[in-house]
């Protein structure tokens, strides 16, 4: 079923999304939003691409429980002072908990420290580059997130949290944040706990240095797993700064990364760099070796009109051949956004 996954592959998929927003009553506004899709070409309509035929599937599932039609936003918020639930479909972008979820979220704020609690039992994707039907997350245990952050002084802050999927795995991280002027520093370290085989325990470290100099963004980076297992997650991660990635969670691996952002007015343009080496094969086999790739990426977006955006992505990454559980890829991607 993988044998083809984005191998020539080519598809436009359309979509619109409506969305609706209640004043506020008592402390309470509500949203919904529903998005509808329509596949307007692809090719390989006759072969089975992952979850489903035809290319798009690999992106837009077909695995029965995609509709034309789904909610890509419904919740409840409550908001009073400095303490807000949000209840229902929303996106979330978290360590560990991210993209399209069915969740409880709860913030709070207590002079400098603030609380994030959030409990999801669905997860999935819904959005214009995305369709994937959310799925019980954990079996229907759900999982849940506390994450804690203190603001020291203006340039440090420190965040720790607990993520726990009951029965399966703890992820325990800590965080600090420095700021200073236009430059900014993330060191941030986490600890995944399997509750069943202590074999499969891992590590990860993940920082990043960043600046701004006459409109310019530079950064670099580095990610680095536990060379005894894997880094294994459920609900989403927010790590990855590539398009693809596929490897950085693999037992051993370790990613250098390099990047420059830039605006021009209605003109924007992302570059970035990065080597991956890994000790195993991203497949169920699992192979053993020392592996390493490298992958390259280009966001360009531009504001046609104040309603009308355009966004370009390219992707391209020189496997290891050594590592028969993938191949080299190219990957452009085009996205038109209209707003009214």
């Amino acid at each position: 079923m993988w044998n083809n996954y984005y191998s020539n592959t080519n598809y436009a998929v359309g979509s619109v999304a409506l969305k609706y927003e209640t004043l506020e009553w008592k402390n309470i506004t509500s949203t919904i939003k529903f998005r509808g899709y329509k596949t307007l070409f692809e090719g390989g309509d006759d072969e089975m691409h992952y979850t489903g035929y035809g290319d798009s599937a690999e992106r837009f599932y077909k695995n029965g429980k995609n509709r034309n039609v789904d909610f890509e936003e419904i919740f409840l918020k409550y908001n009073i002072n400095s303490f807000s639930v949000i209840a229902g479909r929303q996106f979330i972008s978290t360590d560990w908990i991210n993209k399209t979820h069915d969740a409880i979220r709860v913030g709070a704020s207590f002079g400098d420290t603030t609380l994030d609690a959030i409990y999801s039992y669905k997860h999935g994707r819904v959005y214009a580059r995305d369709y994937r039907p959310l799925v019980e997350t954990n079996d229907n245990d759900g999982v849940y997130k506390a994450d804690l952050t203190h603001k020291i002084n203006e340039y440090i802050s420190a965040s720790v949290y607990d993520f726990t999927a009951p029965n399966i795995r703890d992820i325990y991280g800590a965080k600090i944040n420095l700021k200073f002027a236009e430059s900014s520093l993330r060191v941030h370290y986490a600890f995944n706990k399997d509750k069943k085989d202590s074999s499969k325990d891992s590590s990860l470290i993940d920082i990043m240095l960043s600046t701004t100099y006459n409109g310019f963004t530079p950064y670099i980076g580095f990610v680095g797993i536990d060379s005894d297992a894997r880094f294994n997650y459920m609900a989403g991660e927010i790590v990855i700064p590539f398009e693809e990635g596929d490897q950085m969670y693999l037992k051993g691996a370790k990613t250098y990364y390099a990047g420059l952002n830039k605006s021009f007015g209605d003109f924007s343009v992302g570059v970035l760099y990065g080597i991956t080496t890994y000790d195993e094969s991203n497949d169920l086999s699992r192979k053993a070796g020392n592996f390493r790739k490298d992958e390259f990426n280009l966001w360009l977006g531009y504001l046609i009109t104040k309603n009308l955006n355009a966004n370009l992505g390219y992707a391209m990454t020189n496997e290891d051949k050594d590592d028969l559980a993938t191949t080299d890829l190219q990957q452009v991607n085009l996205t038109f956004t209209y707003k009214f």
